[in-house]
């Protein structure tokens, strides 16, 4: 079961966003690690925000989604955007669950962003991501961590969901979604299974990601 698909609201909470503190800190790791002209897949990546974000910065991408609302949502920003950057973005539906994707293992990034807590079981997903990077790729994955899945209610002042998430471990009460969280070390294992251990890890996004408006601080850099 794909829980993003399964609740009619999540596109209007979220479809129209992109960017923010975790895409930045996201891009500020990977760019430095990519080379000229980089090709890169992005699976779950249909509303085009971090596809953009690097085709601005000579990357060829592939976003790859399986719901076409965020399609749509990424063809918009596509004709709004500059058209030489725009023309190094390709959307394509698919299900990356699945396997089933006509795609070669030649890319050099292959991201996967806040897309494993909707499945139930993640060793599809991240067989697929890392069958498509080539052979000394990057494989980026960006998943909720269930130690911290009572921060963003808990910092929100959404009380009730944050009493939940911390008494079940779990957030099939979550605002939006229900999500299945999968522990850091048996992402680590599946990775390895396929052939990509784990080569670092950070916390992005724990005191930061309730906040749905622009944050103004004296310390930006702080904050990053």
């Amino acid at each position: 079961m794909n829980y993003w698909t399964a609740a009619s609201g999540i596109v209007d909470a979220f479809g129209g966003g992109g960017g923010g503190i975790a895409e930045e800190m996201i891009v500020r790791t990977l760019s430095p690690q990519l080379p000229c002209g980089a090709k890169v897949v992005d699976l779950g990546g249909g509303d085009a925000a971090l596809a953009l974000r690097l085709a601005a910065m000579g990357h060829r991408v592939v976003a790859v989604d399986i719901d076409p609302r965020m399609i749509a949502i990424g063809r918009a920003r596509l004709a709004a955007a500059p058209a030489a950057i725009a023309a190094r973005v390709a959307i394509v539906e698919g299900d990356a669950a699945t396997g089933r994707l006509a795609a070669p293992g030649d890319a050099d990034l292959v991201c996967c962003h806040s897309v494993l807590m909707y499945e139930d079981d993640p060793a599809p997903l991240i067989g697929t991501a890392v069958a498509l990077a080539r052979r000394g790729g990057l494989v980026s994955i960006a998943a909720v961590s269930p130690a911290a899945i009572a921060m963003r209610p808990g910092l929100a002042g959404r009380w009730r969901e944050a009493r939940i998430a911390l008494e079940t471990g779990d957030q099939r009460h979550a605002r939006y979604a229900a999500s299945r969280n999968h522990p850091r070390a048996a992402v680590a294992a599946l990775l390895a299974a396929a052939g990509a251990p784990v080569a670092s890890w950070s916390g992005i996004g724990i005191f930061t990601d309730h906040h749905d408006r622009p944050i103004d601080t004296d310390e930006p850099d702080e904050l990053l």
